[in-house]
């Protein structure tokens, strides 16, 4: 069996077909592959910004023509490219396991940090909405002006032209397209991986956390597309494609189709599994200027909530909970000094002590968001963040780095999946109260405070238990002896108002 496989022409688009074929024939080996590449109206205006181009599917229409004439059999996407509406000639027969889902931010070294103006080339209006949000908060600088200039091409051109106009400062792109260009084993790509690699080291670089700065619908995965009647070679896809994923997208598409669809909109949406549960973040702009955004997480098992339980929560604030007091160890403030080349988890705030000094050459990584943001201020760069679901979680930058995982955290921190920690704070529990007859849902920030309270209270573990997806939720479960009673919910702020308005 024979088939014609098509893309366009970009080293992107033919890693893509390859990548397909690749894997198709690991599971098919009697089947031959003929590639197969075309140019697209998309491919050859490379000035007008997608947002402004009179018709969605630039990237895509030329090709699904060749696919109805029966010119190849089937077509290899990148699923953001792909219009809401694809026909009613043509299906979308599969897709593989997908890839990384978020943006990467790329910012001059040489940027000159005292400035307060910064220059971002980006023609997508989703990533600009965000950016500005992103730029404002998360960043050791501050801007008191952020410019967007539009940019067009494949990723080698985007990269030299951010390089060759000297008032641009940065320019974003999707962190899967950096993936496949610089991991791919493609002899022929060896001279682009090494271009590529002497501009990303003259940059610093951050990969953007979904929860604020959710992907274009589908971004990361690959739409295979085929003639609807076509139905031997159907059936071959159905059986190599991956559901979940599959399933993930059309829902990012529908709410982008709720909204009206197109690239021109202020739109992101990312559906993200986990092995707990299914994560969905949203943040736009629709096209009445209403600004939304959300970051929940569905679960598989439910729990009934009555009405007025404010005071059946614990803790009621943050502002007066504390059940520990945590002491820097400046004994190894010297190690963190002597780090080098790491990729370095902070699993909070407090994990880096004031004094120490950490070398620009390693990668900072934090468990979620408030971290990130405290680094910033202090003026660490940071490259990522696992937001809030887990360190093992979404953590993969080996296209980037090479460096071993080393994580700061406190003296009594449970054994995780990053095995190489320093200790840089203990725990020092002090004298708290729990209204324990009132109490009835519980949010724990650490397993540390869990354990610390039902040693007090052992009868806390009859009752409703709330805590993030990562680490903790791993180890409250091991104490509960399962997981009946115990929800995730992402963070405290969205507990409470979940459980008040309930």
């Amino acid at each position: 069996m024979k088939i014609r496989v098509l893309s366009r022409k970009s080293d992107l688009a033919i890693i893509q077909a390859r990548e397909f074929s690749d894997y198709l024939k690991s599971k098919y080996p009697f089947i031959e592959i003929e590639f197969l590449t075309r140019s697209t109206s998309g491919d050859k205006d490379l000035k007008t910004p997608l947002s402004e181009m009179p018709n969605e599917g630039v990237f895509t229409n030329d090709l699904r023509d060749e696919l109805i004439n029966n010119k190849c059999d089937l077509i290899v996407h990148s699923w953001k490219d792909l219009p809401i509406e694809v026909g009613d000639k043509t299906k979308i027969a599969a897709t593989l396991k997908r890839a990384d889902k978020r943006d990467i931010l790329f910012l001059k070294k040489n940027k000159t940090m005292d400035s307060k103006k910064i220059t971002i080339l980006c023609s997508s209006p989703r990533r600009k909405y965000n950016l500005e949000n992103f730029i404002k908060k998360y960043l050791p600088q501050k801007f008191d002006e952020i410019n967007f200039e539009n940019i067009r091409g494949n990723i080698p051109t985007r990269f030299k032209k951010f390089f060759e106009n000297p008032n641009s400062d940065g320019f974003v792109v999707a962190k899967a397209a950096i993936d496949r260009l610089l991991l791919n084993n493609y002899s022929e790509f060896n001279e682009l991986k090494t271009t590529l690699k002497k501009y990303i080291n003259e940059c610093l670089w951050s990969v953007l956390p979904l929860s604020i700065n959710p992907c274009s619908p589908g971004q990361g995965a690959l739409a295979i597309e085929t003639r609807i009647q076509d139905n031997k070679l159907n059936d071959i896809l159905k059986d190599i494609n991956v559901s979940e994923d599959y399933s993930n997208v059309i829902k990012e598409r529908s709410i982008l189709k709720n909204y009206g669809g197109g690239c021109h909109q202020k739109i992101g949406v990312s559906y993200i599994s986990h092995k707990l549960g299914l994560v969905v973040s949203k943040r736009g702009e629709d096209e009445s200027g209403n600004h939304f955004e959300s970051w929940d997480f569905i679960e598989s098992k439910n729990i009934s909530i009555s009405n007025n339980i404010k005071d059946e929560i614990y803790p009621k604030d943050l502002k007066n909970y504390k059940i520990f007091a945590r002491k820097q160890l400046n004994e190894n403030i010297e190690d963190i000094n002597n780090l080098q080349n790491k990729n370095i988890y902070v699993s909070r705030i407090s994990a880096i002590p004031d004094k120490s000094k950490i070398k620009s050459n390693n990668v900072i990584w934090t468990s979620g968001l408030r971290t990130w943001k405290n680094l910033a201020e202090r003026g660490i760069w940071v490259n990522g963040t696992s937001d809030g679901l887990g360190e093992d979680f979404d953590n993969e930058i080996n296209s980037l780095t090479n460096n071993t995982w080393i994580k700061l955290t406190h003296s009594q921190s449970p054994v995780s999946s990053i095995k190489n920690k320093i200790e840089t704070y203990q725990l020092e529990p002090i004298y708290f109260e729990i209204d324990i007859e009132k109490k009835k849902y519980f949010y724990w920030m650490s397993s540390s405070a869990f354990k610390v309270s039902i040693d007090k209270y052992p009868e806390i573990i009859e009752k409703y238990h709330f805590c993030g997806p990562g680490n903790t939720y791993n180890e409250i479960s091991k104490i509960l002896g399962n997981d009946k009673n115990l929800f995730v919910e992402l963070s405290y702020d969205s507990w409470k108002k979940k459980l008040i308005k309930a």
